[in-house]
C-alpha cells in the first residue's frame, strides 16, 4: 500500500461540516470530491474516474484511495463578519451566512485561517501507468490550487501545502488541458482583503458582461442550480510570504457546465475582462 502525507494550512475560513452543520469539520469525503472534480476537469473519463474512485452504479466498485485527516491544530479564532448586502464582499460571504438558516455563520461552524492539518493518502493497489499519471496530476493541482467546503469557487476553504506549494508553471499545465487562467497583480494581506478583492471582481465583472446572478452563465446560478466554472483562488507565492496573490481560472465548459451556462468564456483574455465595480462620484 502506497502512503503519502501532506501538511496543509488554511489561508481562508473553511465552511465544511458533517451532519451537524453548526460544527466545523475538515472531512475526507470533501477532499475526495475535490480530487474527483480535478480528475474529471483535467480530462479523465467516467470509466477512468470509476477505476480510481469507485462507483455504485451497475456493478459496484470500491475506491483505490483511502483519505485520512490527522493532527488538526486550530488557528486563531475567526469571527464571521457582518454581511452588508451592498458591499462587494457580500458576493463571497452571503451564501455562507444564509446556509442552513444561518447556523453556519458562527465561530464554531467555520475552521479558521492558519489552521493546520495532515492529509494522508493511502493507495491500496497500483494503477496502470496512464491512470497513475492522471491521478498524480489531479493531486498536484488540488494541492496547489484546491479548496474545500462551501464557496470554494469564491476563495473560501483555500489552503497551502508545505510539500507541494503553488508553482506558476502549473497554470501552463492547466492551459494545456483546456483551462483559462489569470494571475492578478495584487497582494492580499488577510481574509478581509481577499473577500473584498474577490467580491469586487465578481460583482464588477458580472455587471460588465451582463451575466447576472439570475441567468445561467460561467459564474453559475442558483436556479437552475449550476456551480461556477470560474474559480478565485488565493495562493501563497512562497513559503516565507505572509500575503497572498490571487489566481483566477475557468474550467473547460464542456466538463463542468450544462448547455444553458455555456456562454463565452470570461478568463484568459488580454487585456483581462475581470473588472471592479465603478462608482459615480457624489455631488
Amino acid at each position: 500500500m502506497k502512503s503519502q502525507t501532506y501538511h496543509l494550512e488554511l489561508l481562508t475560513p473553511c465552511f465544511c461540516a458533517g451532519a451537524d452543520q453548526s460544527r466545523a469539520e475538515i472531512r475526507s469525503p470533501s477532499i475526495r470530491g475535490q480530487l474527483r472534480w480535478w480528475f474529471r476537469t483535467l480530462g479523465g473519463t467516467p470509466i477512468e474516474e470509476r477505476a480510481i474512485f469507485g462507483g455504485v452504479t451497475g456493478t459496484a466498485s470500491t475506491s483505490s484511495l483511502v483519505i485520512r485527516i490527522q493532527d488538526v491544530v486550530a488557528g486563531p479564532a475567526w469571527n464571521p463578519p457582518h454581511v452588508d448586502p451592498n458591499s462587494a464582499d457580500s458576493y463571497v460571504w452571503y451564501y455562507a451566512s444564509a446556509s442552513a438558516n444561518g447556523s453556519r455563520w458562527t465561530q464554531q461552524a467555520a475552521t479558521s485561517p492558519r489552521t493546520t492539518f495532515k492529509l494522508q493518502l493511502l493507495q491500496k493497489h497500483s494503477l496502470p501507468l496512464n491512470l497513475q499519471s492522471q491521478l498524480d496530476l489531479a493531486l498536484r493541482c488540488f494541492l496547489q490550487l484546491g479548496a474545500i467546503g462551501l464557496r470554494a469557487t469564491r476563495g473560501l476553504g483555500a489552503f497551502t501545502c508545505l510539500e507541494i506549494p503553488f508553482q506558476p508553471a502549473t497554470l501552463e499545465t492547466l492551459k494545456s488541458k483546456g483551462f483559462f487562467c489569470e494571475q492578478r497583480a495584487v497582494s492580499l494581506a488577510d481574509t478581509a482583503a481577499i473577500a473584498r478583492e474577490i467580491g469586487g471582481l465578481v460583482k464588477g465583472t458580472r455587471k460588465a458582461t451582463g451575466m447576472s446572478a439570475k441567468q445561467s452563465s460561467p459564474f453559475g446560478s442558483s436556479n437552475p442550480r449550476q456551480t461556477s466554472a470560474i474559480y478565485f483562488r488565493p495562493v501563497r507565492i512562497s513559503p516565507a510570504a505572509s500575503d497572498c496573490a490571487l489566481i483566477v481560472f475557468e474550467a473547460p465548459h464542456a466538463r463542468v457546465l450544462d448547455r444553458r451556462s455555456d456562454l463565452p468564456r470570461v478568463i484568459g483574455h488580454a487585456p483581462s475582462r475581470l473588472s471592479k465595480p465603478s462608482f459615480a462620484p457624489r455631488r
